[in-house]
């Protein structure tokens, strides 16, 4: 059986990681054939097809061919043969002699939906969008979802239009849809005039003038065009009819921001982050354009705390967290980042960077205890990392135990290269160490290789 996941995973190598697909349902129905469908054959014709099934069966493919070709020798006429003949040539990957095989059953079957399916799948493997169009759309008669493959292709064939239109058609019948929604923005990127989109969604808001849709997509492609006016006009009219729409402050906040309406601009922020139907990209989007604004309005920088409490009881919000602690970074308030940045380092472990910033905060602000568990997991994913074996030792000293905080630092040590400052860093720590076991002849003797690394830095 033919599943579309294998469709949907090549499809993306054009558009996202990542994404959420309707068609994934395996083809219907198995159509393998029995001895009632053969007809009036003679015994070596059924014993060879048989024979055929049987070593398909166990992916036997090539040996499965052969016996189709014996019966093909026999009798040519039975259509089921070149069927078979192209299911196994699928299965081998030789599309064209796939293709060349399911072409010679379509005369006889041009829409049956089985066939049209695998033919559809040897086109799209060999980039043959052209063709696959014209398969996909007799497949929508049977199931309106294939149009959704056939938007995909549609953007493929750069028919950007029929494209659109085609996604008009699903918002339609099934309502909006995130996949669909990134599709029609990367196809309206393409466009170099938008024109008739905007006419098409202008006249479509006309006749139902409550779905919300319509309204963003206009949105989006007046910002697009830079028809600001035009497109601010179209978000509050979308508010004016559906007064609770959480999706439009995700537009009227940027209007709000360029007009100085600061309050209504972060009115609608908060809006936008307290939604459990707006994505955490988009919230990330929003936080981006509020930090910079609070470089520049500091006076409102209150009323991070509300933004920030609503993050906090909304969806996994890591990015937007590890944000948020760059921005108090930079102003060196390193509390408020250290707590931002532990709260966006969990949906993001493996951070070099990020795992590196909280540790020698958490060393400036005398947090031991967690620099001690950090650093160890830190070198579990990074073994070769030197500074993790540094803020490892730092903080064992510091939690009185010396020996171990010795034997930490003098493995790191030799994975330090070609940094004459950190290597000193570590013999520094390490003549503390001993300082603290009282061995001052060994704390001496480490302290003079510092020295002489500062004199040569």
């Amino acid at each position: 059986m033919i599943n579309y996941w294998k469709h949907i995973c090549f499809l993306f190598l054009f558009f996202w990681s990542g994404n959420t697909m309707v068609l994934s349902q395996d083809i219907e129905p198995k159509q393998e054939i029995n001895i009632d469908d053969l007809g009036n054959v003679s015994d070596e014709f059924q014993e060879n097809f048989f024979e055929a099934l049987k070593q398909k069966a166990i992916t036997n493919y090539d040996k499965a061919i052969e016996a189709i070709e014996k019966c093909i020798q026999i009798d040519p006429k039975p259509d089921f043969l070149y069927l078979e003949l192209g299911k196994n040539y699928l299965e081998l990957k030789r599309y064209q002699d796939a293709e060349n095989n399911f072409v010679k059953v379509l005369d006889a079957k041009p829409n049956n939906r089985f066939l049209l399916e695998l033919l559809f799948e040897v086109y799209f493997q060999q980039r043959k969008y052209k063709e696959s169009i014209g398969v996909v759309e007799k497949l929508v008669a049977f199931n309106p979802m294939f149009k959704e493959q056939l938007a995909n292709l549609y953007f493929l064939e750069k028919r950007y239009e029929e494209a659109l239109i085609v996604l008009d058609e699903l918002d339609d019948e099934f309502g909006a849809d995130d996949y669909r929604n990134r599709l029609r923005k990367r196809i309206s990127s393409k466009i170099i005039n938008p024109n008739s989109q905007i006419s098409r969604l202008e006249q479509k808001i006309k006749e139902k003038p409550k779905v919300e849709q319509n309204y963003l997509n206009l949105i989006y492609l007046y910002s697009k065009d830079n028809q600001k006016e035009k497109a601010f006009e179209t978000a509050k009219l979308l508010l004016k009819k559906k007064p609770k729409s959480e999706f439009v402050h995700l537009a009227l906040y940027k209007f709000y921001l360029e007009e100085n309406n600061f309050e209504q601009a972060i009115s609608s922020m908060k809006i936008a982050l307290k939604s459990n139907k707006i994505d955490v990209e988009s919230k990330y989007k929003v936080i981006n354009d509020f930090l910079p604004f609070l470089d520049k309005h500091p006076q409102y920088e209150s009323q991070l705390t509300d933004i920030v409490s609503l993050l906090s009881n909304g969806q996994n919000n890591g990015k937007v967290f590890t944000e948020l602690g760059h921005y108090y970074y930079k102003k060196d308030k390193k509390e408020q980042a250290l707590n931002f940045y532990e709260r966006g380092i969990k949906s993001n472990a493996n951070d070099f960077v990020l795992l590196k910033r909280i540790l020698l905060l958490q060393l400036d602000l005398k947090r031991y205890e967690k620099v001690e568990i950090g650093s160890e997991l830190a070198l579990e994913m990074y073994p070769a990392q030197p500074i993790f074996y540094l803020a490892n030792g730092v903080a064992l000293i510091h939690l009185e135990k010396a020996t171990e905080a010795i034997e930490i630092l003098t493995i790191g040590i030799d994975y330090v290269i070609d940094d004459l400052k950190m290597e000193s860093d570590f013999y520094q720590q390490i003549s503390v160490a001993y300082r603290n076991l009282g061995d001052t002849t060994k704390a001496s003797e480490y302290q003079q290789k510092v020295n002489q690394l500062q004199k040569k830095s």
